[in-house]
């Protein structure tokens, strides 16, 4: 087949290049020398160019790192007609666990060809790819190109693999022999011991920060918890996902077949925008209820009304996503088209202060039909005016001040001809009439799976073509309303979780590239780890967890499997491990490689069964990981044979865990798991829950905790949104994986210094702060991620008289400084009131005289569960005074083998006393279990703290809640939640926190030096 392809691909060119006969066009790569920036031994270059297509005779880079290269010396010059990259891995070589991933998998995803000019190296034409999917990627050249080396470049942040690389063309008789040209690429080295860099912070503006730091929604639903998570995320906006067929039924507007013209489709349009909410046209009465209604339609579940006026009242712009496809070129359709839109965009400027609306998400994507790029400009042009003229109309009436703004073309990928084409048609309207505005105010694209290195020039790439098509040359803000280090396909079936520093750092260093670019805005995709029709147990690639409508706390549910006797159908290992309560890979057992496995449960009684948890494949993967089983059943026995449980027959089962409350409890005494997977499989715990044991029937929506890549975004968003001035940050070193950039804030009188090591190793950063002129002794302080924080403060250190800051930076950290620029001086305030509860057997007694405040979870056993309060006297004035304001802990916990993380919330209250509070009585805290509702409108996200087995000092900065929320004082609560599925890694362990009169929780807050 492959050889049949190539004669399809070199008759292609020797039709498309007169001057090259079928027999002259040949691989003129083959057997050439080659050099690459790394090289793993066992995969050696000159496999690149032997002729062989087969995962059995690649390259494979030596490491990771970004950007690899691979040199092609070609020794005479070649007149290049096409080149054939091929990458991943031969869908007739892929190994049983390979065939279910994503597309490409293991290719290259991003990269591009270049070749010597003789004096640089310059880009093949329409040779660089984004997001690639295929193992065979084939680019063509006509005119031909005259070169004699050939350069690969690849931006993926991981190691790669290329199976060939053909070069087809003829030799250049006519040019005479090749230059010696001195190697150009240059080997990519792991350095691991600690290195030094001076930074010099310069009061020079060099450009602007981001406007916009976004999610994409998750689930938003009235006594959630959404808008708390959002509050403290400190983005400014976020992209909320709808419909037509949804939001604007066609039976809400007037549909009308024979409406012919432009002259009758302006007269409608005219009569409607003279009385907006009451015209012949647009059904309001239908369609206000829907907007108060739980709306489904999307992966995003909300109530829209409760979502505008959540977003409306925390100041979060709104970019409204709006999909349709049904765009005709006929005068009927268009103009049920602009009534749908400026329906929804009226409603939404008027209720929401929406302004920012785009049309079909990825237009260009297969799930889109696709569109055609004349479809969509046709669909621009109705679309623009529209919501334009549905927000002037809101304006006029309401007397607001809201500029329209039409965000797309929201393309998937790279996508240069839509780019192009959609840029072009920027200046014609629908009447087909040349304009002086643009129809499209923000232009938007989508990008996942590249690394920071990988957005190095891209932003720049776009504007390069938006202004080169552009009928008057000019470019626009450019944004990515979707963005993200990997696409959930991708993501899903990797080591890496969105709490992986490999991970977090990448996303780090891609705001900051985008950032130096000049980019206008970047919404993560997404918010939450929300279900779907393709991934029924949640994306792995969500930056908050969160209910996937019902709270499940399985270690509080009475696993009646729990060291139950065990057979297997091999006995390797311990067939004792899948019942012993422990699901950790230490207590995994392995099958043999027999064609069927299965593992029986003797309960040694009858129940009736409600539901069962299963756990396969490693345990690193909170959602997912490649080893899991894919496909197996679970059968329980009764009437003498074995019988299917439906809801647990799994085919391309996409999760390491499964939990399933049973529709139709089931009565037996037996449980059977069987598995037809190749070669072995791992299983590392099953429960199994009796009837009426299991989640709440209540609906549940809330966020449960954050991942670290979410603790990046909120940090970036605090110190780089608002199109802040951006200022001259020196280095003294030129590494593409360290990231210092540094940002004003007028409004608060604050630098940000944004930090990102992305290396494996440790930076002594020497930071000169003279020429901004920060007062000796003001308060420096370091919010950090790493595998040790959670967006902690770990650092408050004072400016010294040299105005120059000796920190570390350790290797795969992003951190983010707050350098106040008032002359402050510091005041302190301890808890007036401090004291501990418990439940279950402890649930009235108060635990007031303690040296300690714990802080323990236990779903499983009630009497091994505390939470802690502490009250501070701290007014409103006091509040609003301060410009820096820290809630100080020191702590430790008994847990050795990683951080033990815990949540802090801040309560708007009166004082209580420490004496009589218990677990009955404290506040906001469920009655049941260590859980806060945090809900409440007096509550706010503090943050969250990790502590270790040694003990420490850790810090929350609370500056910006405590403006907003005091009154006359407030309560911390330090409590360790559920967080997700299957969430006890911290059974057996709790956090003690110090009580002591001279380390008991502080406030430390710093006011303007008036003597100054």
């Amino acid at each position: 087949m492959r050889n049949l392809h190539q004669y399809i691909l070199l008759l292609f060119f020797a039709l498309n290049h007169p001057g090259l006969s079928l027999g002259q066009l040949k691989n003129v790569a083959l057997n050439k020398p080659v050099i690459a920036s790394s090289t793993n031994p066992k995969h050696p270059t000159k496999n690149i160019v032997d002729g062989i297509i087969s995962r059995t005779s690649k390259w494979e880079s030596g490491n990771g790192k970004a950007p690899h290269t691979v040199e092609i010396d070609l020794q005479k010059y070649y007149h290049i007609a096409a080149i054939k990259v091929h990458t991943g891995i031969l869908e007739e070589e892929k190994e049983y666990t390979e065939k279910n991933q994503a597309d490409g998998f293991w290719s290259m995803k991003n990269f591009k060809v270049q070749y010597w000019d003789d004096a640089n190296w310059t880009d093949f034409p329409k040779s660089e790819v984004h997001e690639n999917r295929l193992v065979s990627v084939s680019f063509q050249y006509s005119p031909s190109i005259t070169t004699f080396k050939i350069r690969l470049v690849c931006d993926d942040g991981e190691p790669i693999n290329i199976m060939e690389i053909e070069v087809l063309g003829e030799e250049a008789k006519d040019m005479p022999p090749p230059p010696i040209v001195t190697q150009n690429t240059s080997p990519n080295i792991s350095i691991k011991e600690a290195q030094e860099a001076h930074i010099v912070i310069k009061n020079n503006p060099i450009g602007k920060t981001l406007k916009y730091v976004g999610y994409n929604q998750g689930y938003y639903f009235p006594k959630s918890n959404v808008s708390k998570w959002i509050e403290y995320s400190n983005v400014n906006s976020v992209r909320v996902w709808t419909s037509l067929n949804s939001f604007v039924p066609e039976n809400t507007v007037e549909i009308d077949s024979a409406l012919h013209s432009l002259e009758e489709f302006e007269k409608r349009k005219a009569i409607l925008r003279k009385d907006p909410e009451n015209n012949p046209f647009i059904k309001w009465e239908q369609l206000l209820p829907l907007y108060d209604q739980p709306n489904y339609s999307s992966t995003n579940g909300m109530v829209f009304n409760y979502a505008l006026d959540e977003l409306k009242r925390l100041g979060t712009d709104v970019v409204l996503q709006i999909g349709s496809t049904d765009f005709k070129d006929n005068w009927s359709n268009k103009w049920k088209q602009w009534q749908r839109y400026y329906a929804l965009a009226y409603y939404t400027a008027k209720r929401g202060n929406v302004f920012m609306f785009a049309l079909q998400n990825e237009p260009n994507h297969r799930h889109s039909g696709p569109m055609k790029l004349e479809q969509w400009i046709m669909a621009m042009q109705i679309v623009s005016d529209a919501i334009h003229c549905a927000v002037e109309d809101v304006n006029k009436r309401y007397n607001k001040t809201l500029i329209p703004k039409l965000v797309g073309p929201v393309t998937a990928g790279q996508n240069t001809d839509w780019w192009a084409g959609v840029v072009k048609s920027i200046r014609t309207n629908y009447r087909g009439e040349n304009i002086n505005n643009d129809l499209l105010q923000i232009f938007s694209t989508h990008s996942y799976n590249s690394p920071a290195i990988g957005y190095k020039t891209r932003v720049n790439n776009i504007r390069n073509i938006i202004q080169s098509n552009h009928p008057e040359g000019k470019t626009l803000p450019i944004v990515f309303t979707e963005i993200g280090r990997w696409m959930n396909a991708y993501l899903i079936d990797k080591e890496e979780t969105m709490d992986s520093p490999s991970l977090f750092t990448e996303w780090a260093g891609i705001y900051s590239y985008n950032m130096k670019n000049g980019a206008y805005g970047m919404w993560a995709f997404k918010f939450a780890n929300t279900t779907s029709t393709t991934y029924i147990r949640g994306i792995k690639s969500g930056h908050h967890f969160t209910w996937q409508g019902k709270r499940i706390v399985e270690d509080a549910y009475n696993n009646i499997a729990l060291n139950k006797p065990v057979k297997t159908s091999s006995s390797s290992t311990i067939a004792g491990f899948i019942t012993d309560g422990d699901k950790t890979d230490k207590s995994t057992w392995i099958s043999d490689i027999e064609k069927e496995k299965w593992i029986e449960i003797d309960l040694l009684k009858p129940y009736d069964i409600g539901g069962m948890a299963i756990y396969t494949g490693s345990s690193y993967g909170v959602y997912t990981g490649p080893d899991r089983v894919r496909n197996f059943k679970v059968q329980y026995f009764a009437n003498g044979s074995w019988n299917d449980i439906p809801q647990l027959t799994l085919t391309n089962n996409k999760y390491t865990q499964v939990f399933e409350v049973l529709k139709t409890p089931i009565k037996t005494q037996k449980i059977r798991f069987i598995s037809t997977d190749e070669g072995s499989i791992k299983v590392r715990e099953i429960k199994v829950f009796e009837k009426g044991n299991s989640p709440s029937e209540d609906s549940n929506y809330n966020i449960s905790g954050i991942q670290r890549t979410g603790q990046v975004v909120r940090l970036f968003a605090k110190g780089f949104k608002d199109e802040r001035p951006l200022l001259e940050t020196d280095a003294s070193v030129l590494n593409d994986d360290f990231d210092h950039y540094t940002s004003f804030d007028s409004a608060t009188n604050t630098y940000y210094v944004w930090l990102v090591q992305r290396g494996g190793f440790t930076y002594n950063l020497t930071i000169d702060l003279k020429d901004i002129n920060i007062p000796q002794g003001n308060p420096v302080i370091a919010e950090t991620v790493n595998d040790k924080h959670y967006g902690e403060v770990t650092h408050v250190w004072r400016v010294p008289s040299t105005q120059k800051l000796t920190i570390q930076l350790p290797a795969q950290t992003v951190m983010l400084l707050t350098i106040p620029k008032s002359s402050l001086i510091s005041s302190q305030t301890l808890a007036s009131s401090s004291a501990y509860v418990m439940s279950g057997m402890y649930q009235k007694h108060s635990f007031h005289n303690e040296k300690i405040l714990k802080v323990q979870l236990d779903a499983s056993q009630p009497n091994n569960n505390a939470v802690s309060y502490a009250y501070f006297d701290f007014d409103k004035t006091a509040a609003q005074n301060a410009d820096l304001i820290l809630l100080k802990v020191k702590g430790y916990t008994n847990k050795t083998t990683a951080p033990y993380r815990i949540h802090v919330y801040g309560i708007r209250t009166d004082k209580w006393n420490s004496k009589t509070l218990n677990w009955n009585n404290a506040l906001l805290l469920d009655d049941t279990e260590a859980l806060i509702n945090s809900a409440a409108k007096e509550v706010f996200i503090a943050g969250e703290i990790a502590f270790t087995n040694k003990e420490e000092t850790h810090y929350l900065d609370i500056t910006n809640f405590a403006k907003k929320y005091t009154a006359q004082g407030f309560t911390f609560v330090f409590i360790r939640e559920t967080r997700q599925l299957g969430d006890d890694e911290d059974k057996g362990y709790y956090v003690n926190i110090s009580n002591q009169s001279d380390n008991k929780p502080e406030l430390i807050y710093w006011i303007k030096n008036n003597k100054d």
